[in-house]
């Protein structure tokens, strides 16, 4: 594999601690993308590439489900999307050769 992509940075900041034992290179070696985009992710070596989240507008998504959930009224559709950010940093780069 030359990339992985992580559902949390929680879990990217864990790659980069065992690529870095095994003395794997990021992005030399492998490419990492997180998912949230947590302040620390834009400190580590190399910064993270992300996709950022918009944090209030899920939590006001989801207690209007609850709401209209806990008063008897269906949801108004089944799919929820919801703006992302791909905030590109150093963690990724074309495959190696």
């Amino acid at each position: 594999a030359t990339a992985l992509i992580t559902n949390s940075d929680h879990l990217a900041h864990v790659v980069y601690a065992v690529a870095a034992g095994r003395g794997v290179r990021i992005p030399g070696d492998l490419s990492v993308v997180g998912h949230d985009d947590l302040p620390t992710s834009a400190l580590l070596a190399p910064p993270l590439t992300t996709l950022a989240v918009d944090r209030r507008a899920i939590g006001v998504t989801a207690a209007g489900l609850l709401i209209d959930a806990l008063a008897g009224r269906p949801p108004a559709t089944r799919d929820v999307s919801l703006p992302t950010t791909l905030l590109v940093r150093g963690s990724t780069a074309p495959p190696p050769r």
